[in-house]
């Protein structure tokens, strides 16, 4: 059974407190530089200290994940990796410290520099092996085609603006290839995240490897802009690097803690897929690495003195070219994305009622089960049967009684929140899921369905439905809920078929049910599976479990 662990606060455990400790001190530090009181003395001392300690709280957080045996061998080999290129980092602050307050020398280059270069492969081994654990197997090996495409890309884009340049390529001292291999190994590592993080990930993944993506781009901005400085050997405030060093590492960290945060249940979550728009950048990515190949190509023919008008002619048809399979490609995959969208309506769908269908129902009443579990919430099920259904078919046939079979169906979905769900259970049947609701409140929702199933007339004859509730505790299994639903329900029919049983199928009595109806009739009819086109035909399954999270019932 799988669940969304990415809502749970960071807040609520010591490395989200310490990291949001961390963050208001890299904010102080930034207000300090911009005081009157800053110092470039002081300062050095203070950033490296910074540094230091930022880094040794991520390696602490990381060896917290490491020796946890819950979040499985893969995982915690992928974050050794890190953390020791973390710790790569802690001894390369300290010797630059020590070289520079204590020896007072200039600290670059130095051996620092050699445990600096370190973190750079470490980190890039451990979001790889990360590739073993978010994507199914079957995926992998477009994903290796595309950490191909762009790491080619990235590569090719360092070569003509930054690699090739001849202050560069004229030079081969340490401290030129140190300055190159820096940003070089941010932009390796932040090309294979991109690769990785626009696959089909849970939630929890893609927040991890987005705060790692945001930790290598302030990598780059500080190691460009050092390289920058140094190469022209001019003047420039060294606060200014430290602040994105130091944001740097508050990102890394923030990883971690997102992590530790969400348990190591994050391995069962359920995978959260993109929009369609999403999608198409997705597919669309490698064909935008080939129009900007393009294009370097033609700025690097056309910074040439004397190009060959032959040469030129090939490129430019070559151009054309490529433009229009990848025009006629675009077109192809929206037709491939509408498709699936509309695959994916039409499997969780009943396409009589409008409602979700069994189908919908297996996959979300697990998932709803464990979530009731894990966070301890309360959890109902409500199994609905529509009395006489069969003798008002009967009677006056079946395309009469799909109207009764839509029209309650819409009823039912009134009644709901958002976060419900209203499916077909099969025949006449329907089944809601209630998320976060007592019994009680089971008991209240269902009085409320059948008081608006009393006010419906169909050909002057007036329906009734026998509801059965149930609620969830620990050690039931969805068919034992099921089950029981199913006994409360025929109970309850039985009790209604004398006038005596009539006060027992209520459950409540109708003074404990006014002052709670308006508060839950919140959801409206926003819990029917989207029809046509629209944002809300796009959402996929794991987004519509996400919507469940964030929709609490407060007025129980």
């Amino acid at each position: 059974m799988k669940t969304d662990t990415s809502s749970r606060s960071l807040l609520r455990i010591p490395a989200g407190v310490i990291t949001a400790v961390s963050l208001l001190g890299v904010i102080g530090y930034i207000f300090w530089i911009h005081s009157g009181r800053y110092n470039p003395d002081t300062d050095a001392i203070v950033s490296s200290a910074g540094l230091i300690i930022l880094n040794l709280l991520t390696f602490t957080f990381g060896l917290y994940v490491v020796f946890i045996r819950e979040y499985g061998r893969t995982l915690r080999w992928g974050w050794a990796m890190l953390t020791v290129g973390v710790l790569c980092l802690v001894i390369a602050e300290t010797l630059w410290m020590f070289y520079e307050q204590v020896l007072q020398v200039e600290p670059f280059p130095s051996p620092a520099d050699f445990f600096y270069s370190l973190y750079y492969p470490l980190t890039l081994v451990g979001v790889l092996i990360f590739t073993f654990i978010f994507v199914p197997r079957k995926e992998r090996g477009i994903l290796w085609l595309d950490l191909g495409i762009v790491m080619t890309f990235v590569i090719m884009v360092l070569w003509y603006y930054y690699l090739a340049l001849p202050v560069f390529a004229n030079n081969r001292d340490l401290d030129q290839i140190l300055l190159l291999y820096y940003p070089v190994g941010d932009f390796i590592i932040l090309a294979a995240i991109i690769a990785l993080i626009q696959r089909d990930l849970t939630r929890v993944a893609r927040q991890i490897l987005g705060l790692i993506a945001l930790s290598m781009l302030f990598g780059i901005v500080g190691d460009v802009w050092f390289a920058y400085n140094e190469v022209q050997v001019s003047e420039y405030v060294m606060a200014y690097l430290n602040v994105m060093w130091l944001c740097a590492c508050l990102a890394q960290m923030m990883a971690v803690a997102r992590l530790i945060a969400s348990g190591p249940g994050l391995l069962n979550d359920p995978p959260s897929r993109y929009s369609p728009v999403g999608t198409m950048f997705r597919l669309a990515l490698p064909y935008l690495a080939i129009i900007v190949g393009l294009a370097l190509l033609v700025i690097a023919i056309h910074t040439d003195p004397s190009p060959d008008s032959r040469l030129l002619g090939l490129l430019y048809g070559s151009v054309v070219l490529v433009l229009l399979v990848l025009l006629r490609q675009y077109l192809v995959m929206q037709d491939n994305v509408r498709m699936a969208q509309s695959m994916r309506r039409i499997a969780w769908t009943d396409s009589l009622t409008g409602v979700y269908n069994r189908h919908f129902f297996n996959e979300m009443l697990p998932r709803e089960m464990e979530r009731a579990v894990r966070y301890k919430h309360k959890l109902s099920l409500l199994l609905l049967d529509i009395d006489g259904f069969k003798k008002y078919n009967d009677t006056y046939g079946h395309l009469k009684g799909d109207v009764v079979l839509r029209t309650l169906a819409r009823v039912f979905s009134n009644q709901m929140r958002a976060s419900d769900i209203v499916a077909r259970f099969g025949g006449d049947e329907f089944v809601v899921i209630l998320p976060e609701t007592s019994r009680r409140t089971a008991l209240i929702i269902a009085d409320r369905i059948r008081s608006s199933v009393s006010t419906q007339s169909f050909e002057n004859v007036s329906l009734s439905v026998s509801i059965g509730v149930t609620s969830f505790h620990p050690g039931l299994t969805p068919e034992h809920l099921v089950e029981e639903a199913d006994r409360d329900m025929y109970r309850r029919k039985n009790a209604a078929r004398n006038p005596s049983g009539r006060q027992a199928q209520a459950g409540l009595p109708a003074s404990a049910i006014a002052p709670e109806r308006n508060a839950l009739a919140d959801g409206g009819n926003q819990n029917q599976p989207p029809q046509g086109s629209g944002d809300q035909g796009d959402l996929s399954i794991n987004e519509f479990v996400r919507s469940l999270r964030s929709d609490d019932r407060s007025n129980e």
